[in-house]
């Protein structure tokens, strides 16, 4: 189980449809959703110097209407500007190779194709998130 999650998306009713996925799987304690790449980016960067309360997991989306940043650069933020260690990936519509190959550089570790029955991949990704949160497994696209 993941101790605390965070998912970073513009749209409300996708918010709904995560939260009830992992409530139905039983993947986190906690889970905290924003809208914006702009109020992640600040949260991060407080949980630079102060780790309290920092998610140990986020999921976001490739394109975040009305932030600054879409997605990858949010990851890349977090990963290399301030150095947080979370577990981290895009869930995306979209499914274009250039993207999950910047994807990738920005450091994301997974690839979540987002749709309404999102419960399938979020169940292979809770089977695989150990391997995630110790380093060991390779990036991975989660399809249906």
């Amino acid at each position: 189980m993941i101790d605390s999650l965070m998912l970073v998306d513009d749209e409300d009713l996708f918010h709904l449809v995560f939260e009830d996925s992992c409530s139905l799987l039983d993947i986190a304690l906690s889970l905290k959703s924003l809208k914006s790449s702009d109020e992640a980016a600040a949260l991060f960067k407080k949980w630079h110097t102060d780790p309290q309360d920092r998610p140990e997991c986020v999921f976001v989306d490739l394109n975040i209407i009305g932030s600054s940043f879409d997605g990858i650069e949010l990851i890349r933020k977090i990963n290399f500007e301030y150095g947080n260690h979370v577990v981290i990936g895009i869930i995306s519509s979209s499914n274009e190779p250039e993207e999950q190959a910047k994807a990738v550089q920005a450091g994301a570790q997974f690839w979540i194709i987002k749709s309404d029955d999102i419960e399938p991949r979020l169940e292979e990704f809770k089977k695989d998130y150990e391997g995630y949160r110790k380093r060991t497994n390779p990036f991975k696209i989660y399809r249906s």
